[in-house]
């Protein structure tokens, strides 16, 4: 049975799309970087795990070998993609690797943002090679706003962005389900880029649609974007914040913000992190704090997913009951 190997496969787009390959009778390997994330790709429905850092080449070599197509995703942190990107057109080529999709991001023709021309990079290299390619280019997804849930379950959504930049943005289980369906049907997407966007919304927006959900108001506020390098500069952004909710502030919902400013130290593991990939992510967020980030094409995602993308709305309606569903069980 033919192999798709997915990489970074416990992560944010990985462990929905092992699960949607895995539904349709996909024989999935996924690497993974150790053995807690192998066990939360099993439970995914990866049928083999390799374990260890892409960007050894031994590591690389082993996942590949006898795989049939690919799914390449490298984490945030990796802030040089081209030595990576190079094993695999070396492997794929010598191996025969019969597709490879490229995850890479909205607009990678950004030049303020290294790691939209780390993408940009990858993709030119992609144009000129033997190994059959499609690129996916996810906007930013919605599912970043979900590492401050506790301050939103408190009713305050902080953020190192404004609170009126205008976001593209992306369902990322939407992206997973796009990613199978270009995997379910090579020959009709080889040779393409695709554009996954949504639409255009601001944290303030996004703050009314978790109000919505929750039943309880909640005010987004806009954290310094050099948040990363100096945690105590969100002090007094998220003090203003509580004290302008203060009249409807619960004691219950007063926990969850104590509960989310301990969580809220190291989101995404940013603490592990290389200061340059740190320098990178604080040069994001500056440049989407003034500019925000515009959608792309919005026809390609309805197209590969044969419906309408979802909502935010939709989105966030959807996480509360699965939180609340949690808690119940």
């Amino acid at each position: 049975m033919p192999i798709v190997l997915v990489t970074s496969a416990a992560g944010g787009v990985g462990r929905p799309l092992v699960r949607a390959l895995a539904a349709q009778g996909v024989t999935v390997r996924a690497l993974v970087k150790n053995e807690a994330q192998a066990a939360t790709a099993r439970s995914d429905g990866a049928s083999e795990i390799r374990v260890g850092d892409m960007r050894r080449d031994a590591v690389l070599a082993e996942a590949m070998t006898g795989a049939d197509s690919m799914y390449h995703a490298a984490p945030t942190q990796i802030i040089d993609e081209g030595p990576i990107a190079e094993r695999i057109v070396d492997l794929g080529t010598r191996h025969g690797l019969s597709h490879l999709v490229f995850h890479s991001v909205i607009h990678p023709e950004i030049t303020e943002l290294p790691h939209h021309t780390q993408k940009e990079n990858v993709e030119t290299l992609l144009a000129d090679q033997p190994v059959p390619t499609t690129i996916l280019r996810p906007s930013h997804y919605m599912q970043n706003y979900l590492e401050f849930w506790e301050f939103i379950r408190g009713g305050l959504m902080p953020y190192p962005v404004s609170t009126t930049s205008p976001m593209g943005v992306v369902d990322v289980e939407d992206v997973a389900e796009a990613a199978a369906a270009v995997f379910l049907a090579p020959d009709e997407h080889i040779g393409k880029t695709y554009d996954l966007s949504t639409e255009t919304i601001d944290r303030n927006a996004m703050a009314d649609a978790f109000a919505d959900a929750l039943g309880h108001p909640v005010t987004a506020i806009r954290l310094p974007p050099t948040v990363l390098l100096e945690p105590r500069s969100a002090a007094g952004a998220v003090v203003r914040g509580a004290a302008r909710a203060i009249t409807t502030l619960s004691p219950l919902r007063a926990h969850h913000l104590v509960k989310g400013a301990m969580e809220a130290q190291n989101a995404r593991g940013i603490k592990t992190w290389s200061p340059q990939a740190r320098d990178n992510y604080v040069q994001m967020m500056t440049y989407y704090d003034s500019h925000g980030l515009p959608v792309g094409d919005l026809s390609h995602l309805p197209s590969l997913l044969g419906r309408t993308p979802t909502r935010y709305t939709e989105f966030a309606r959807r996480e509360v009951m699965r939180r609340s569903s949690a808690r119940g069980r």
